[in-house]
């Protein structure tokens, strides 16, 4: 398995990738009530990516910095939380990140369907965060 590529971030610093994730939350509010599918599931994509680098910054002191996505993943399971608590927060990451390649860069549209499922996800994965950082 290769490393994972990360970078080092002041863990003072996660309240700045916080701030990114609310910003991108509100939108997907907002895209979702617009009826712009697309943009919500990009924003609850890029709200859940955002929300995991305030938690691995606050926790570990570095965020991920590779091309895969997914490896994120692996650095959720180096925090000091219970792994049962853990399982169903990196399910629902794991479905957005899954999501993401198909709404950002293939021609097919996403639908209500897709865009309340990932609005969902991202809803508790962003809420358990922001307990979490509390």
């Amino acid at each position: 398995m290769a490393e994972i590529r990360t970078r080092a971030v002041d863990r003072h610093k996660f309240k700045n990738y916080l701030k990114k994730a609310d910003e991108h939350y509100k939108a997907m509010e907002l895209s979702y009530e617009a009826g712009l599918w697309t943009a919500c599931v990009v924003n609850a994509v890029h709200c859940a990516i955002n929300s995991t680098d305030a938690l691995t910054v606050f926790y570990l002191g570095f965020r991920h910095a590779g091309d895969r996505h997914h490896d994120v993943l692996q650095l959720l399971q180096k925090l000091d939380i219970e792994k049962s608590e853990l399982r169903p927060k990196s399910q629902q990451l794991s479905n957005l990140l899954s999501i993401k390649n198909t709404a950002e860069y293939e021609e097919r549209l996403m639908d209500a369907k897709d865009a309340e499922s990932a609005r969902k996800a991202c809803d508790r994965f962003y809420s358990w965060v922001k307990e979490k950082l509390r």
